[in-house]
């Protein structure tokens, strides 16, 4: 298989030799010896830095120029990242090493970076990655908030306001997104540190006393616009309104602190939040949509 990629990409099958090759993992002092794409991510001591933070995950072929770059998906170490290659003929060679190492290490799926897969789409298409997601971009254009607030039980707490506020923003995070769409502790608590960002945790009370988390959301404020980047709702609660109540203290927070636009992207299949933010004016800008490609490893779907 890997022989019939490389012919097509190549264009030239007579040119193509079918030659062993070797594989290895890149050491940071090796890094000055690669000949980066010109539009790579990294510079050589930004690379070398990436090698030692992800060891075995760039590999190239053994004294040679060719390389595969790899990490971590939005900092899950159960997902892998295929970030950068350089390779004319053996591109899948380089990819199929690290898939197997993916693998290895137990990770369920490994994604495309978006630049990797816009430079290469048929070649990870003849090589059988598919669409994990298809995304959807919405926007509301303006700050219109027609939402009764007043009668809501739901209490909102600004994250990080207690000892106990990350374990259950993880539970509820984990309760209402499926695993593919998870966020671990490490990637919470790096969103949590961004400039402009804002969390509100969502409770309710319960029988035992103690509020229950129900769900949270998140936004980033950039000036005048604003991007929701997170609404969770537990699936107990999910078409109770808790949801519908959460986007509203949203918006309406946002308009506080000066937004004067909305925008936010979810799933194709995602159904019924889409009706959630439509029915909040919400509108779908189809341009902006795209697909996350990638693979599923380890039995996982």
């Amino acid at each position: 298989m890997f022989e019939q990629l490389r012919q097509r990409l190549a264009g030239d099958t007579a040119k193509v030799k079918k030659e062993s090759v070797a594989v290895e993992r890149l050491r940071p002092e090796d890094v000055g010896q690669l000949n980066l794409n010109w539009n790579s991510h990294f510079n050589t001591p930004t690379l070398r830095q990436h090698v030692l933070d992800y060891p075995g995950l760039t590999l190239r072929l053994r004294d040679q120029a060719d390389y595969v770059i790899g990490d971590y998906w939005r900092r899950r170490d159960e997902i892998g990242q295929l970030t950068e290659t350089r390779s004319r003929h053996y591109r899948a060679e380089l990819v199929e090493c690290l898939l197997e190492e993916y693998t290895r290490r137990g990770c369920g799926a490994v994604v495309i970076g978006n630049d990797e897969h816009s430079d290469n789409a048929k070649f990870y298409q003849e090589a059988g990655f598919i669409e994990l997601e298809r995304i959807v971009y919405y926007e509301k254009p303006d700050m219109k908030l027609e939402f009764p607030l007043e009668n809501s039980q739901l209490v909102l707490q600004p994250y990080p306001n207690t000892v106990p506020a990350l374990t259950d923003l993880l539970q509820v995070d984990h309760a209402s997104f499926p695993w593919l769409w998870w966020n671990s502790q490490h990637e919470l608590e790096h969103y949590a540190a961004q400039e402009g960002v804002f969390i509100y945790l969502a409770y309710l009370p319960s029988r035992a006393g103690t509020p229950q988390p129900v769900g949270y959301f998140g936004f980033t404020l950039y000036q005048r616009w604003a991007h929701l980047d997170r609404l969770a709702t537990i699936p107990q609660l999910q078409g109770r309104r808790v949801g519908a109540t959460q986007l509203a203290y949203a918006i309406d927070l946002m308009a506080q602190h000066g937004a004067r636009r909305i925008t936010l992207s979810t799933q194709l299949n995602n159904t019924q939040s889409q009706r959630l933010y439509e029915g909040f004016g919400f509108q779908r800008v189809k341009s902006l949509e795209y697909s996350l490609v990638g693979k599923w490893l380890n039995g996982r779907r």
